[in-house]
């Protein structure tokens, strides 16, 4: 939790309470207001996993899907591509719904919009009775080209709630207007899943906070906020919201430091999420997925990788030791928290090592207990043949594996040399990584902000509203104002949902994704305000093209598929207080290895590797070879053999 105040920034941190969220969100409200003196606050700006934790636990809400006639199945079907080409035993993701809850109606709309065939309502209506009578509390609909007319998905929802006036309706029409049979039903299938565990969520933290008066916002997969009751209505979007509330708090932090140019690298306690910035705006995309299964509205770049500090240790069978992607989750923890836990983690290996503060509560409440780390890896040395010791520096090095190949999807794939970017550790356990991590990647600077465990609510702070539009229509050789007139109506569309916002629109980007004619896959690209200059936006496809592949065919046709708008209101003025001057720090030397308080390290403090910086929210490891300096905001700037 990080509360804004005129004079400055108030950072606290409680335990997770996996129960009951809300429990932990509240608490996490009142403690910061009460270290900072506040008694009441205008705005509380939340970024939240609730979603994400539905999806991956299975915990969502019994959900149904309808379908045109004879597509049913879609969900089962899916894509032909396989999600590991080599591996036998890969395992396709289940469907969220499974067959026995999936109905065809009777009905078809062509790829222009034109009603081919009716719908037959009294068939639909039995369909859904049937479908109601399996227990179903939430409903998906996804019908074949209702992105091009979107009438028969609309009068299936009211049918849906003249049966049954509780039941939640997903349409697809509304939550994803975009071509793509599959990814379109999965992303209307995950929004129903989710959707009721989320509008409860809401509705708890809502009057959890309610004697504080203050509005609540939520961040969504796309890097900015909407309101509760924008959430509420499409959840879909909140899928990766707390990472993308990490890489708006990376961004501002290394823009204050003079880096736009950066690799975020946010580790806590199941996964690693990593995301290119560049310029200070970080990677946005059209689609995302989450456990394996694709959903189509505007999110960060983020990749995730189920490597964290509660990742645990195992030996596979080829008898290689392996981190992740079982966690110890926040209950019981690694076996050092002292709650219980006996399995080998991450979080264990680093106390073996060292790189926790033996006599430092976690968290500030959390003893340390060593013993019991070394207890839980002694199994893992006994197996392998090593001791202790280096089982924990083996187990490191195995989830750096991990979590290298990530940065390189996220850089490399994308034709950016990471040697060129700044990487920036936050998280819990990001800042025990981060230069091991750059020495392997060869990147020469590392950026770790303050309160960097508590990141993400920075970046929430910094985060401004929005509200996205889309819609897909495959246009060959158009008319560039029918261009222009889509692209108006999209932007008037997001204007509109930012204004229900209570927000005026303060900028308002506008893309289209393009593709070459015969190609399966777009690339998106600016389109300015006004009519725009088809061969211009050509042009620009084809460098943009060059960039991610490697060639293009410049005077080949050129696809517009899908139009896309985002009105953005107005961003926070929100800036990073100035961090005390230096010169209290006093090192002290803990296994061989110097060890110092972040607390007390201030503006203008250096120090030199191998060393160890110890918070109550996260600990920052320097190795051999990185030489560090606290700049004007206390961002600690480290870099290899001091070049800057």
């Amino acid at each position: 939790m990080v509360v804004a105040l005129p004079g400055g920034l108030v950072v606290c941190k409680v335990p997770t309470t996996p129960a009951d969220q809300s429990e932990g969100f509240e608490a996490g409200v009142r403690e910061a207001l009460e270290r900072a003196g506040a008694p009441s606050v205008s705005t509380i700006a939340h970024g939240t996993t609730v979603a994400t934790n539905a999806v991956l636990e299975r915990a969502g809400a019994p959900t149904a899907l309808v379908a045109t006639e004879g597509f049913a199945d879609v969900l089962q079907i899916g894509r032909q591509n396989r999600p590991s080409l080599y591996d036998l035993w890969a395992d396709r993701p289940l469907p969220l719904v499974p067959r026995h809850r999936s109905a065809g109606v009777r009905e078809r709309t062509g790829a222009s919009g034109e009603v081919a065939v009716p719908l037959d309502e009294e068939q639909a209506r039995s369909a859904l009775e049937a479908l109601l009578d399996t227990g179903t509390e939430s409903l998906a609909v996804c019908l074949l080209f209702s992105f091009a007319n979107p009438a028969h998905e609309a009068r299936i929802g009211e049918l849906a709630r003249a049966l049954r006036p509780t039941v939640r309706v997903s349409l697809s029409s509304e939550v994803s207007p975009e071509f793509r049979e599959y990814e379109r039903a999965s992303t209307v299938a995950l929004d129903a899943y989710v959707g009721p565990v989320v509008e409860r969520y809401l509705d708890r933290i809502a009057k959890r906070t309610a004697s504080l008066g203050a509005g609540i916002v939520v961040m969504r997969s796309g890097g900015a906020t909407m309101t509760v009751d924008e959430a509420a209505r499409v959840p879909v979007h909140t899928l990766l919201s707390g990472p993308a509330a990490g890489v708006r708090g990376a961004a501002l932090a290394a823009g204050a430091a003079g880096y736009g140019d950066l690799v975020t690298f946010d580790m806590g306690g199941t996964s690693t999420d990593v995301c290119l910035v560049e310029g200070g705006e970080p990677a946005l995309a059209s689609d995302a997925s989450i456990g394996g299964l694709p959903f189509r509205t505007p999110a960060l770049a983020v990749h995730t990788v189920g490597a964290g500090g509660g990742s645990l240790l195992w030996i596979d069978a080829a008898g290689a030791l392996r981190a992740g992607p079982t966690s110890a989750g926040a209950v019981p923890g690694p076996a050092c928290y002292g709650r219980g836990g006996t399995e080998p983690t991450v979080t264990d290996a680093h106390a073996v090592l060292g790189d926790l503060a033996p006599d430092r509560p976690l968290a500030g409440r959390l003893a340390l207990d060593v013993a019991a780390a070394r207890r839980a890896l002694e199994p893992l040395g006994a197996a392998l043949g090593h001791t202790v010791d280096e089982v924990a520096a083996a187990g490191l090095a195995a989830v750096r594996a991990q979590m290298a190949k990530a940065i390189r999807v996220v850089s490399v794939e994308r034709g950016r040399d990471p040697r060129a970017l700044a990487l920036v550790g936050f998280g819990g356990a990001g800042p025990m990584h981060a230069t091991a991590l750059a020495s392997s990647l060869e990147i020469g600077t590392v950026l770790i902000p303050p309160s960097a465990g508590a990141l993400s609510a920075l970046g929430l702070l910094a985060a401004p509203p929005a509200a996205d539009a889309s819609r897909t229509r495959i246009l060959r050789d158009p008319d560039p104002a029918d261009v222009a007139a889509l692209l108006d109506e999209l932007a008037s569309q997001a204007a509109s949902s930012l204004q229900r916002q209570g927000t005026d629109v303060e900028q308002c980007i506008r893309w289209v994704d393009c593709r070459y004619l015969g190609q399966a896959h777009e690339l998106s690209v600016v389109a300015g305000d006004g009519v725009p200059d088809l061969d211009a936006l050509a042009a620009s496809f084809a460098r943009a093209h060059r960039e991610r592949f490697g060639w293009d065919d410049a005077g080949e046709p050129v696809e517009l598929v899908t139009f896309r708008v985002r009105a953005t209101g107005r961003r926070p003025r929100l800036s990073l207080p100035e961090a005390p001057p230096g010169g209290r720090a006093r090192p002290r030397v803990v296994g061989g290895t110097a060890a110092y308080l972040r607390e007390e390290l201030g503006r203008g403090d250096r120090l030199t590797g191998p060393c160890r910086i110890w918070a109550d929210d996260a600990t920052v490891v320097v190795d051999e070879g990185w030489d560090g300096v606290v700049d004007r905001t206390g961002t600690l700037v480290l870099t290899q053999g001091g070049q800057r």
